[in-house]
């Protein structure tokens, strides 16, 4: 569950020791709640109905522009209905069990999936789960494209903090601890445990001897160090068109990995690989231009809610790289 990505339309609930457990309300929930909530504004119930309802509401045309796509593999047989069906059966399990990241986002990751051969090999990564929501919705997906889940995590919240994190804090400590007998519960329940695999410990001691190749990559993790852990130990493993998908996408500071020169050249010895979506997510039909302010996404914005995904390729360059010539030339001659 991203720490700084959730939907503002919900009513959120939160406890020092686990974090958000309240999943997102059904549409037909938050109508009641308009039409009956008379302590709030006219006004402001609408647009806060409004705001919620749009994302369900538009799912259909969401499917349809993103199905109308000539990369998803024939051998998939993925049919506008199919992907619809699957696309409501994850909205659905979004009110069932919490999740930070929205139906948008998982559907995101399965078109993706969708443009890859179901002949090349690779297994789907999780990193970071909480209370399996996300999980169950990804494990459908697996289901879907034939590729097994492998799900890393503590099971035991978010980690001590790093002196070098500026995310991290000491506050911050076992916060969104989600239990991995409540997790494979929530699995059974809402998605297909049978292609799951689950990984507990913290990233630095598990992550090290993952040894699959790896077809897509799913990080939410909210820590510096965990993003740098996952990507130093699993980006060598993606193939070689290989996804890496981050929920982390509305801090910029976070996003920056994905461009930092450095980084890339002193763990990988190449260009940074960039990240589309950095700040305000890929483009799947939601309201939302930033900036992030905190938890749930910004306040100035009632109608306005972070609920896509970022992502990038293994073969894909964020590297700048251009030199105006006089100052190449001004270089040159100074050597």
């Amino acid at each position: 569950m991203a720490l700084w990505d959730t939907n503002n339309t919900s009513e959120i609930i939160m406890t020092s020791q686990s974090g958000v457990r309240t999943p997102r309300k059904t549409l037909l929930q938050s109508l009641r709640d308009a039409a009956t909530n008379n302590k709030a504004p006219l006004r402001q119930r609408l647009v806060k109905w409004v705001g919620f309802a749009l994302p369900v509401l538009t799912m259909p045309i969401t499917v349809w522009f993103l199905s109308e796509n000539r990369n998803i593999h024939k051998d998939y047989e993925m049919t506008w209905m199919k992907l619809f069906r699957l696309t409501w059966r994850m909205y659905r399990n979004t009110t069932r069990v919490f999740t930070g990241t929205s139906y948008r986002g998982h559907l995101a990751m399965l078109i993706k999936l969708l443009e890859i051969p179901p002949t090349t090999g690779g297994v789907v990564v999780e990193c970071g789960c909480y209370l399996g929501g996300s999980t169950a919705n990804l494990s459908l997906i697996c289901k879907a494209v034939g590729r097994e889940l492998i799900v890393y995590d503590s099971f035991e919240g978010l980690p001590s903090n790093d002196a070098n994190d500026r995310i991290a804090t000491p506050l911050t400590t076992g916060f969104l601890k989600g239990p991995l007998e409540e997790v494979r519960a929530n699995v059974e329940r809402l998605g297909a445990i049978d292609v799951c695999q689950f990984r507990k410990g913290w990233f630095s001691d598990s992550l090290p001897s993952h040894a699959e190749p790896i077809a897509l990559c799913f990080l939410d993790v909210d820590f510096q160090m965990s993003i740098h852990q996952c990507l130093v130990h699993l980006w060598p493993h993606l193939i070689d068109e290989g996804y890496l998908f981050t929920d982390d996408y509305t801090i910029l500071d976070l996003c920056a990995v994905f461009f930092s020169e450095e980084f890339w050249r002193r763990e990988f010895n190449r260009h940074p690989p960039g990240l589309i979506g950095a700040g305000t997510g890929v483009a799947m039909g939601q309201y939302w231009m930033g900036p992030f302010v905190r938890m749930g996404g910004n306040p100035a914005y009632p109608m306005q809610a972070p609920s896509s995904i970022g992502y990038t390729r293994k073969d894909f360059s964020g590297h700048w790289g251009y030199v105006p010539p006089a100052v190449e030339n001004e270089d040159k001659s100074i050597q």
